[in-house]
C-alpha cells in the first residue's frame, strides 16, 4: 500500500520502527539548527518513514525525547540538534582507527564446533565477521587489537562453544604479515566495492552544483551515505602500518570529505 502526504513525500507501509539516528544525521550535513520546513524538506521521502504519523508527529517526538530543541512554534519553528541527539549519530570513522598504533603483536582466537552443531557454528562465524575479524583459516580467527572485550560480548550473546581459545602471537615463521592480511579478508570484494563508490564519487559531488532545493539535496546525501558505507561494509580499517598495497580506503575517505564539504555549502546557501 503507498500512502502520500500532502506536502508530497510518499512512505509505505510496513516498516514499524524509525531509525531516529539515520533521521538526526541530517543536522550533520552542515547545518545545526534547521527551520521545520527545511528539515520536513530535506526528510522528505526518507526510507524509514514509512508506516509512520506525518512529520510534525516525528518533530514532537524528537523533542519530548530530548535529542532536539525547538524555539518557535508552527511553520516557523527551528530545530536544534541537542547534545544527546549528536551523541545517538556519532559514527566512528575509519581515520580514528588507521591511526591506532600496532604493537605487533596478532590475535588469535579459535574453536571447534561439531558438524551436529552446524547451525550454532554459523551463528558464531557470522558475529565474528560482523566484527571484521579475519578468517585466516577454518575456525581460526585473527585480529591485530585486544580482542577480549569483543569476544565476550559475543560469548554473552551466543554462548561458549567448545574448545573456545584466544591467544596473541608476537612472531611469524613462513609468511609475513603482509600474507596474513592477504589471507584473511576478502581484499578483492573490498576493493572492489571501495572502486564501486570511486567511480560514481565524482559524479555525486558534481550534482550537488545542479540541486535546487532540498528535498533533492536530501535524497543525493542519503545515496551518497549509503554508497559510502557499503564501500567500507568489509574493511576492517586495519592499522596503516597492515595496508595492504591495493588498499584504496583512504582515496575512499578523501572522496567522502570532499563531497560532505561541498554538501555543507549548497545546503546552507538552499537553506539561506
Amino acid at each position: 500500500m503507498r500512502l502520500r502526504w500532502k506536502d508530497g513525500c510518499s512512505r509505505r507501509m510496513g516498516m514499524k520502527r524509525l531509525d531516529y539516528g539515520n533521521v538526526l544525521e541530517v543536522f550533520s550535513w552542515g547545518l545545526d539548527s534547521l527551520r521545520r520546513p527545511a528539515l520536513r524538506d530535506l526528510l522528505c521521502g526518507f526510507e524509514e518513514f514509512r508506516d509512520h504519523k506525518p512529520a510534525v508527529r516525528l518533530f514532537e517526538r524528537l523533542e519530548m525525547g530530548g535529542l532536539v530543541k525547538k524555539t518557535g512554534r508552527g511553520c516557523h519553528a527551528t530545530y536544534r540538534i541537542t547534545d544527546t541527539g549528536r551523541s545517538l549519530v556519532r559514527r566512528e570513522g575509519p581515520s580514528e582507527h588507521w591511526a591506532k598504533s600496532w604493537d605487533g603483536s596478532w590475535r588469535v582466537v579459535t574453536f571447534d564446533v561439531p558438524e551436529v552443531r552446524r547451525k550454532d557454528r554459523q551463528v558464531l562465524w557470522r558475529a565474528l565477521r560482523d566484527r571484521k575479524l579475519g578468517l585466516l583459516q577454518r575456525s581460526v580467527w585473527i585480529w591485530p587489537h585486544p580482542v577480549e572485550e569483543m569476544l565476550s560480548e559475543v560469548i554473552q550473546a551466543e554462548g561458549i562453544p567448545e574448545c573456545f581459545c584466544g591467544f596473541t602471537s608476537r612472531s611469524l615463521f613462513f609468511c609475513t604479515d603482509a600474507e596474513v592480511v592477504a589471507s584473511a579478508w576478502n581484499w578483492k570484494e573490498i576493493n572492489r566495492r571501495q572502486q564501486s563508490y570511486l567511480d560514481q564519487s565524482s559524479l555525486m559531488t558534481g550534482l550537488l552544483a545542479d540541486v535546487r532545493d532540498l528535498s533533492r539535496l536530501g535524497a543525493l546525501a542519503r545515496s551518497e551515505r549509503q554508497a559510502y558505507w557499503w564501500a567500507y561494509s568489509l574493511d576492517p580499517w586495519l592499522p596503516q602500518s597492515l595496508w595492504p598495497k591495493s588498499c584504496k580506503g583512504a582515496r575512499v575517505e578523501q572522496e567522502h570529505q570532499r563531497f560532505r564539504q561541498r554538501l555543507a555549502q549548497r545546503m546552507a546557501a538552499l537553506n539561506a
